[in-house]
């Protein structure tokens, strides 16, 4: 048993069986999908990124000199950013004449971010941190 302090309290542990740990241990170690979840929240945690997957969401799709207009960006580095999601399956892209235009794909993890971007904590700075869950 050891004493740990944390925010002034004394947490007093393990609270887990040593059986217990060993199963926990292995339940995540077969949670082989949280390596490829961590490289897109990555990318998507980059908020010019973030910023271009709201818009398209909010816009359904945008050529890259409208969005580096909105964004304040070089032409060229909103089409590094749209390579990065486009290389995780995040945007894709279709061609019109010379314009290339860019959408969301519709899969999994953009529809979860989809949703995020309506909660009310994703509206105002910081309010999702001063809320707690019932």
């Amino acid at each position: 048993m050891r004493k740990v302090i944390i925010e002034g309290k004394v947490c007093i542990g393990p609270t887990f069986s040593k059986a217990e740990f060993a199963l926990i241990k292995r339940n995540l170690a077969k949670q082989k999908g949280l390596a490829t979840l961590a490289d897109l929240l990555n990318v998507a945690g980059n908020i010019q990124r973030l910023r271009i997957i709201y818009l398209l969401h909010a816009h359904r799709e945008m050529c890259v000199c409208d969005l580096a207009e909105v964004l304040g960006l070089t032409d060229s580095a909103v089409s590094q950013h749209l390579r990065k999601l486009k290389d995780k399956n995040i945007v894709r892209s279709r061609r019109q004449g010379q314009t290339i235009f860019y959408s969301l794909v519709q899969n999994i993890f953009t529809t979860n971010l989809q949703n995020t971007f309506a909660l009310d904590e994703t509206k105002e700075p910081h309010a999702f941190m001063h809320k707690e869950i019932a």
